[in-house]
């Protein structure tokens, strides 16, 4: 009978100082910026990545012009190996009792309006833990958990795939339309009906999203579909500023449902912006099943974390 011991990789070219010191040139950019001042670390560093490349069979770089940068394969190494270092720090931080930090990743105003008044909720869930939170686009919060550079991200139902939505993610029982939002500042003695009125708009003061994004894509098309050109007196880098934009009473902008929330009705009105009615979006709590097995975060933790959001 063949032991578990006998079926490991044999450890000859694999140690923790060459994979950190492999991770150093990765983050660095270039085995000089790692030690600048010691030829000698140069030369350790660049034998070991050589032998780490001899213990995997593939090369980690590639040269580009004078310098070196990582292969695909070394891209994909810094990633497992970062992952690994982490858990290391947090088993170590959990057998010191010391505070663990888990990481969240949605979009800006996800976070703003959504996960931070729950905070004080996801963190009793998690046994008082440290929160690290994480500004991202849909995509790259899907490709950050899929690499586990995150525990957890707040994402676009439709924006992963239907194995992954089975696999590792709950419906927050969420659906976020849009409406269009102004202070009646703005308005003056206009009717609350005016904002409904697509004849209206062109003349009104609009602020956008300048991200580039496909809501921003939608909303912009919509608009140019209902007055022709559409060009926003404001571009913003986020809903956050739009809102602000819209408080102020210098714009008329696209807010989500939960953006609303603590608009005073006597200061802002707000419709629902017709030409989106159906492009309401669910969101859903993403997790890598990887990521939660190694960190020992089981699925009844997971479901905890998703009411303490949809509250």
């Amino acid at each position: 009978m063949v032991s578990k011991k006998d079926t490991l990789p044999s450890l000859n070219g694999l140690s923790l100082d060459r994979l950190r010191n492999f991770l150093a040139f990765a983050e660095a950019g270039s085995i000089a910026k790692v030690a600048p001042e010691s030829l000698t670390r140069q030369a350790l560093i660049s034998r070991q990545i050589g032998e780490l490349e001899q213990y995997f069979a593939t090369e980690l770089t590639v040269r580009r012009g004078k310098t070196l940068a990582l292969s695909e394969a070394g891209e994909r190494l810094r990633v497992i190996a970062s992952a690994q270092f982490d858990d290391l720090r947090e088993f170590q931080k959990m057998q010191k009792g010391q505070r663990r930090t888990f990481s969240i990743g949605a979009g800006a105003s996800i976070l703003e309006w959504l996960v931070v008044p729950c905070v004080a909720g996801i963190r009793n869930v998690l046994s008082d833990a440290a929160l690290r939170f994480s500004s991202q686009r849909s995509s790259e919060l899907v490709a950050s958990i899929r690499d586990g550079q995150l525990d957890f991200a707040i994402v676009r139902e439709d924006a992963i795939s239907e194995e992954l939505r089975l696999k590792s993610s709950l419906s927050l029982r969420m659906r976020v339309a849009f409406s269009l939002c102004a202070s009646r500042k703005l308005l003056g003695s206009k009717p609350k009906s005016t904002l409904a009125d697509p004849t209206v708009w062109q003349s009104l003061p609009f602020a956008a999203n300048s991200g580039g994004g496909q809501l921003d894509a939608t909303f912009r098309a919509a608009m140019t579909d209902a007055v022709g050109e559409f060009h926003p007196v404001v571009e913003c880098d986020s809903m956050l500023q739009v809102r602000e934009l819209i408080v102020q009473g210098v714009c008329v902008g696209l807010l989500p449902s939960f953006g609303t929330h603590g608009l005073s009705e006597q200061d802002v009105v707000t419709c629902e912006f017709a030409p989106m009615k159906d492009y309401g979006r669910s969101l859903v709590l993403h997790w890598n099943d990887r990521q939660m097995r190694r960190r020992g975060i089981e699925e009844s933790v997971i479901k905890r974390i998703a009411k303490a959001l949809q509250r």
